[in-house]
């Protein structure tokens, strides 16, 4: 039987630590639109800095994204979702920080 493209024989480690980027830059960013929304968009300097946080996370799971993706070592599903994620959060992070600065 012929193996799938998705099988795992060894995780890229690189794809891992993207992922973990990933969950890092959702936190952030979940965190600063909860205390904004609390604070009703006068928050303190604290949710400028996970905002910032969120992005600086983003920017770097993409490094380690494309790093991954250079690996020969297998884990393509946890590249792809490490990709997908963190490009989806870079743009967020972009355009809520345009946003914000208009």
């Amino acid at each position: 039987m012929k193996d799938s493209a998705y099988s795992i024989k060894s995780i890229s480690a690189d794809a891992v630590v993207a992922c973990v980027m990933a969950a890092c830059s959702v936190s952030c960013m979940a965190g600063a639109v909860a205390v904004s929304y609390r604070f009703e968009g006068r928050g303190p300097a604290a949710v400028g800095l996970l905002g910032i946080g969120g992005l600086l996370f983003a920017m770097l799971g993409i490094v380690f994204t494309v790093s991954a993706w250079k690996s020969p070592d297998g884990g393509l599903l946890m590249k792809r979702i490490a990709g997908i994620v963190n490009g989806a959060l870079l743009v967020i992070c972009l355009l809520v920080y345009i946003m914000g600065w208009l």
